[in-house]
């Protein structure tokens, strides 16, 4: 692996990306923000205690936004939603010698830089489950692009499984991070909704069927998702349930918003019922 770090194309907490320099040849050392907050070391260590709740939201604020700078000003905001006491720029710091030292005895140390008004951690793509998640996801649909079905599903289902539940659910008391949480849940529905519709290409619903019924649930308006749902049914020959998926949708449009669905789905239900 380079020493020079890859720029963020989907950044998250704001802040210029920037480019730095550290040791970041592979030592091992995990970092996990697609569900709880983990740090595992490397040498075989298991995950390592992260402090208060305060560190552990500034080390999820710096790996919401990997290699890219985050104003100690936007920092104090995540912390304290808005309200930070006299003391929080000097608390601020000291929870970063904190996570310095923490980062060293994880084989880490010399990754959380100063840049200004501000620090980033610097984190190599092979570290940070996000950035995996990214790239798995981006080859996955450039796979899709090419016509290559079957390496397409295999990448965006290996993005997936890096999911181990929701982003952070334990630093959603704090809505600078609760809206990062739910930046990343959204990517995650948009890679499902990629992925099923590759193995529905592929002709294999069963999966889709047997995956999507709790997320249908979790988010009643996304319309791929319903689609998707609507398809495996249809391959599968469950063609009454599959026809109870757009009624369904259908009223909770109506309900809720007082629109229908759209053109490409009602078209989709009709092609089904010729």
């Amino acid at each position: 692996m380079s020493a020079r770090t890859s720029s963020v194309d989907e950044p998250g907490i704001g802040g210029q990306v920037e480019q730095g320099t550290a040791d970041l040849q592979p030592r091992g050392v995990r970092f996990t923000i697609l569900g709880p907050l983990s740090v595992t070391g490397g040498g075989g260590h298991g995950p390592v205690s992260l402090g208060p709740p305060k560190q552990r939201m500034l080390l999820a604020v710096l790996l919401c936004r990997p290699n890219g700078l985050v104003p100690v000003e936007l920092m104090m905001d995540a912390l304290w939603d808005g309200g930070p006491p006299k003391t929080a720029r000097k608390n601020v710091h000291v929870y970063i010698s904190a996570l310095r030292k923490l980062l060293e005895d994880v084989g880490a140390g010399g990754r959380l830089v100063r840049r200004g008004s501000g620090y980033l951690l610097l984190v190599g793509d092979g570290e940070l489950d996000a950035l995996r998640f990214r790239s798995l996801a981006r080859a996955g649909r450039e796979a899709s692009g090419h016509g290559a079905l079957a390496s397409a599903a295999r990448l965006l289902k290996e993005a997936l499984k890096l999911w181990s539940g929701p982003s952070l659910p334990e630093l959603r008391n704090s809505r600078t991070i609760s809206a990062e949480a739910e930046r990343l849940g959204t990517r995650f529905l948009q890679v499902y909704e990629e992925w099923a519709e590759v193995e529905l290409r592929l002709g294999n619903a069963r999966e889709v069927a047997e995956t999507i019924d709790d997320l249908m649930e979790l988010h009643p308006q996304r319309e791929r998702l319903r689609a998707a749902h609507m398809n495996a049914l249809f391959q599968l020959g469950r063609q009454t349930e599959a026809f109870a998926v757009y009624e369904d949708y259908r009223q909770f449009l109506a309900a809720e918003f007082g629109l229908g669905p759209s053109p490409v789905l009602e078209a989709q239900y009709r092609s089904m019922l010729a």
